[in-house]
């Protein structure tokens, strides 16, 4: 036992006593890794010598990178390498994991930081399971910190040939589309960088070697060889048999994943092809008519895409299309699932995201440098906004009082000192707003006089024109338990 680690199974080969690192062998073991995407991925989109966050575990797979890190940076391939590990705050040992991943770290210089998290209620998916909620708090504070950093940052993780294979098989017994059995890219955009995984097409033993090789303590995660959860009765049970009876199974089904993942890449593009202009929040449903049915259910595939939400269950997705074919001009039919909904509205359809349509009461702004919280769901806040920005407020404006209110009959506004003012039931209808956004558009009053409509006008008297001024956002809130 290795209680440094507090595993609840024995970690082998050394790898519970503190050696000296620099004795490793680091072209044997790369040699026998050899990632691919080190030679293709990198110079063809990564930025030169970039500056690298390895997410860690502590475990031996992310020991295993970190010591290929440490090779790369000697190497001059990176120019620094930062080490951030995620406190999921569920096991009592939690802490002292991630105590001991920035133990690691700070074994070969790399400063390193650790990022404890509270799960959400459900993934942004809507999954409840721990699996889901703890990727999604993870993956939300790895966001977070690569936007702090501000130097486009590569954020790296150890995912492994296993780990691409389990994705894969999980995809594929749920019946999903090319877009699930693609499942983990080796690289991809993540917030302000990318997100890289080198060792997506390398055996996991070729990580833990590394590891076990550099006679270091690591974490093993008890929960990891429980079999309730799917992915470990996959990791434990199914993938041994599967390799015993076909030697090769995890490069062919990892091989398998990566076509998948080339398909829809070009699906992707035929789709933003198909649309005719940048994806929107609304769609034209004579564009979907000029095409066959395969084009169309692939077209709206990609929209869902752009908006970064899940696919509707498809009996729900057929019954809406016939129903937009169908219905008589006046109706709206409207599909509902998850967060979202899609609703047909004069020969378009309209992306819907019904937590901005929730009511509000009228609310002081008093301190700008701080969030207003409109709701349970939504909060504003002040972004910088280049000059000519026809919605950006003048910065003398943030000193005096604002409050934001729900708007009234009475109501006229204009953007423009050229134009007369409009009421708003005018504005909508020649703008096209949808009716199921009106009600919930937030008017801001500045020394008790209306100012604009956030997100939509600001009057021409208050707006910064020629110089830099302040935006206002509307933000989603993240709930947690």
């Amino acid at each position: 036992m290795c209680p440094s680690t507090n595993c609840s199974k024995p970690a082998t080969n050394g790898s519970c006593g503190m050696g000296n690192i620099s004795n490793v062998n680091f072209g044997k073991r790369l040699h026998f890794m050899a990632p691919d995407a080190l030679s293709i991925l990198w110079p063809a989109l990564l930025p030169a010598k970039p500056r690298i966050i390895l997410a860690s575990s502590g475990g031996a797979d992310s020991l295993g990178a970190l010591i290929w890190l440490h090779y790369q940076k000697q190497f001059g391939q990176i120019s620094d390498v930062r080490v951030v590990s995620i406190n999921h705050q569920i096991h009592p040992d939690s802490a002292e994991w991630s105590a001991l991943a920035a133990a690691q770290a700070q074994h070969f210089g790399f400063k390193a930081d650790i990022i404890s998290v509270r799960l959400p209620q459900r993934s942004p998916e809507g999954h409840r399971s721990l699996e889901a909620r703890a990727r999604a708090a993870r993956y939300a504070a790895l966001r977070d910190y690569l936007a702090r950093e501000k130097t486009g940052a590569v954020l790296v993780t150890a995912h492994h040939l296993s780990d691409q294979v389990e994705t894969f098989l999980l995809a594929a017994l749920r019946g999903s589309s090319l877009a699930g059995l693609a499942a983990m890219p080796a690289l991809a955009p993540f917030g302000a960088g990318w997100h890289w995984r080198p060792f997506i097409q390398t055996p996991a033993v070729a990580l833990q070697a590394l590891a076990q090789g550099a006679s270091m303590p690591y974490v093993v995660d008890p929960s990891n060889f429980d079999t309730r959860f799917d992915r470990n009765f996959l990791r434990h049970n199914i993938l041994p048999l599967l390799q015993a009876r076909f030697p090769h199974a995890l490069e062919g089904l990892g091989h398998t994943a990566e076509q998948a993942s080339h398909d829809w890449t070009m699906l992707t593009e035929l789709a933003g092809q198909d649309s005719g202009a940048p994806w929107g929040d609304t769609l034209a449903l004579t564009t979907l008519a000029s095409l066959s049915s395969a084009r169309q259910a692939n077209l709206i595939r990609g929209w869902v895409k752009a908006q970064g939400a899940l696919m509707p269950p498809k009996t729900k997705l057929n019954e809406f299309m016939r129903q937009c074919h169908t219905a008589h001009p006046a109706q709206r039919p409207t599909l509902r699932w998850g967060d979202w909904a899609i609703t047909r509205y004069r020969q378009h359809l309209y992306w819907r995201t019904p937590v901005y349509e929730a009511g509000f009461e009228p609310v002081l702004w008093v301190d700008k440098r701080q969030p207003c919280l409109i709701n349970a769901n939504l909060a504003l806040t002040l972004t910088r906004a280049e000059a000519n920005d026809p919605l950006a407020l003048d910065e003398r404006w943030l000193s005096h009082p604002w409050r934001i209110r729900p708007r009234a009959p009475q109501d006229h506004l204009n953007n423009s000192a050229r134009q007369p003012t409009q009421d708003l039931k005018h504005w909508f209808q020649q703008n096209n707003m949808p009716p199921w956004l009106r009600a919930s558009v937030m008017m801001l009053e500045i020394n008790h006089q209306l100012a604009g409509m956030v997100g939509l006008i600001t009057q021409d008297y208050y707006q910064a024109k020629a110089q830099p001024g302040w935006r206002i956002t509307i933000k989603k809130i993240e709930n947690s338990d």
